[in-house]
């Protein structure tokens, strides 16, 4: 697993590359004594400040119709 809130570059498969970084998504959830914010999966944050969900392979993510990117190794 790559590491959060660090650099990544993501490419398309027409040579376009963009920096992003994976930050954690949060749900609150429920317990006796409140709420209390847990970490239930990754999403992806772009240079410009916009978070995107990752697919449900945790690989790849949409920046628009047809822009499907990968995270590289």
């Amino acid at each position: 697993m790559k590491k959060l809130n660090e650099w990544h570059i993501a490419s398309q498969s027409n040579g376009g590359e963009i920096n992003v970084k994976l930050v954690p998504m949060q749900r609150q959830q429920n317990t006796p004594n409140g709420f209390v914010w847990v970490d239930v999966g990754q999403m992806i944050e772009l240079e410009t400040g916009e978070t995107i969900a990752l697919n449900l392979d945790g690989k790849s993510f949409y920046t628009g119709p047809n822009q499907l990117y990968r995270l590289n190794s």
